[in-house]
């Protein structure tokens, strides 16, 4: 999940929000392990907090971490931390 939000206020609890519940890439971008029901609670809370006239969310479903997922994220530099996984759930990038 990526987000470009424009007020400092809100993008600031977007990164909360996300902060609980995935591991960060880069400042504005999340690796999220969630099942469906994880991934509605959280948007729920990003809708409250996001101007969707202003603000933008990115959400890639890379499917369960155990299958292609894992394998679509190429990092360079720093190795990304391995977060456990989900049962059932799917890589939101």
């Amino acid at each position: 999940m990526a987000y470009d939000v424009l007020d400092d206020k809100r993008r600031t609890k977007a990164h909360k929000i996300l902060k609980g519940r995935g591991d960060a890439l880069q400042y504005s971008v999340f690796r999220c392990d969630l099942s469906d029901a994880e991934r509605v609670v959280m948007q729920a809370a990003l809708w409250e907090v996001l101007n969707l006239k202003d603000d933008r969310v990115v959400i890639l479903d890379l499917g369960p971490q155990e299958g292609r997922a894992k394998l679509a994220i190429e990092t360079w530099g720093k190795p990304l931390e391995e977060s456990p996984p989900t049962p059932g759930g799917a890589i939101i990038l």
